[in-house]
């Protein structure tokens, strides 16, 4: 398979959680080159090079499968920079731009001789239309990844007549559409003639889509993620390969969602699993079935009545709603009570609070700080046969009726949103 990929090389700056600064060579077009060729393809890369990419960078990646024939070296080139936070497990990626500017470079690849599909992402947030009529006219596949941004989705637009497969997140189809309705906006897309849509959503699996038939949901790949930077590329990368393949497109989101999965257990962009080791995982990697996130409410039961107290609870909070999980919180959803609350006033909260518990389908539980209001949270929802899971990270005992009524206790916030994804598969 003789795939062209039109996209960034970049520089991320990752900003772990404890402020730690490391950074690695990416970028959109690099990272979707490198899945392919480690999936078989014959890859050439256009992109431009600038000066911080020197020739052992080159040479690594060539020595990967793939090729820089047609790519640009420009010593006055800045490739872009990102400082990127989220990466880590579980957590809401964030990915800006160092400089918002953009600068016009020259840049109008020469499509090679041979070539069976090419993969466009943007370069400098913009989308290469001619290249997209050329392709079509020659009858080859076209996949097109756009960014969230203005003036790539603006440039994505222009070209969605020329697109044979078209791969967004969810927020890409919102902006791309202009519907908030997944549903709609999927039609609509496949409207101007797309032969297939595919959703990217994460650990919460990927929508296929194709004109006059229902939609699938494929569900992720369980993993153990270091850095999910890059996954939405890599995933883009193996799955055109694999499409022009096997022409089987449910296979290839699957063998892409595994291939993704594989690479995010690693910082090392130049681990990525080979064709082979993908399609052993693809039947021994447990995959995660949740789809049904966004209809899971949790009850969040803990202390908020100090300033580190309400920032253990707000951070958690965060972590379960980057997920898709729908969070509620008794100390936003109906206030605290103060010193000066009269007893009306606390007997509505009072109700208020176990009113939210009835609506919950799985109850947290902070217990580092044996809360006596959470214990009582824990009992109401044992015996409304809610399933408890407490997050205890201190080495403190736990009261006996605590440890059994909880359906598991973890250590870490990792291991509890593990636990979560455990109930959803049930």
């Amino acid at each position: 398979m003789n795939i062209v990929i039109y996209g960034e090389v970049a520089l991320d700056w990752l900003i772990s959680q404890d402020e730690a600064l490391s950074y690695r060579i990416g970028g959109a077009g690099l990272y979707a080159a490198l899945s392919s060729a480690k999936s078989g393809g014959n890859v050439e890369l256009l992109t431009i090079i600038g000066a911080e990419i020197d020739d052992y960078y080159k040479s690594v990646w060539n020595g990967m499968g793939v090729s820089f024939k047609h790519a640009k070296n420009d010593e006055e080139y800045n490739i872009s920079n990102y400082l990127v936070t989220g990466f880590e497990n579980y957590q809401k990626k964030t990915s800006i731009p160092v400089v918002s500017k953009k600068f016009n470079h020259e840049y109008s690849p020469t499509l090679p001789e041979e070539y069976d599909a090419i993969l466009i992402f943007p370069i400098n947030h913009s989308i290469p239309k001619d290249m997209c009529i050329k392709a079509k006219s020659d009858n080859k596949m076209v996949f097109l990844d756009p960014k969230p941004n203005q003036e790539s989705i603006a440039d994505a637009r222009e070209v969605l007549e020329y697109v044979d497969v078209l791969l967004v997140n969810e927020e890409e189809l919102s902006i791309l559409s202009d519907l908030s309705d997944t549903n709609e906006g999927i039609k609509k897309l496949l409207g101007y003639g797309i032969k297939y849509v595919i959703v990217k959503r994460g650990i919460k699996g990927c929508i296929l889509a194709e004109s006059d038939k229902e939609l699938s949901i494929i569900p992720a790949y369980r993993s153990n993620a270091v850095c999910t930077l890059g996954s939405g590329d890599v995933f883009g990368g193996a799955l055109a390969t694999i499409f022009i393949e096997t022409g089987n497109m449910e296979y290839s989101v699957k063998y892409a969602s595994c291939m993704a999965a594989s690479f995010i257990e690693s910082m090392d962009t130049e681990q990525m699993p080979s064709k082979r080791a993908v399609e052993k995982y693809l039947y021994k990697r447990e995959s995660m079935r949740c789809s049904s996130l966004k209809n899971i409410t949790i009850y969040l039961a803990g202390p908020f009545f100090s300033r580190q107290e309400l920032y253990w609870v707000n951070l958690i909070h965060k972590r379960l709603e980057a997920i898709g999980l729908s969070v509620l919180s008794p100390s936003r959803e109906n206030g605290i009570i103060g010193l000066n609350s009269s007893v009306n006033e606390k007997k509505d909260i009072f109700n208020m609070d176990l009113k939210l518990l009835k609506q919950s389908d799985v109850v947290i539980a902070l217990l580092d700080h044996n809360d006596s209001g959470t214990s009582f949270e824990i009992g109401y929802a044992y015996s409304n046969n809610i399933p408890i899971i407490g997050l205890k990270t201190s080495d403190d005992k736990l009261n006996n009726m605590i440890q059994v009524g909880c359906n598991a206790i973890c250590n870490s916030i990792e291991e509890l949103i593990e636990e979560v994804y455990k109930y959803v598969s049930k």
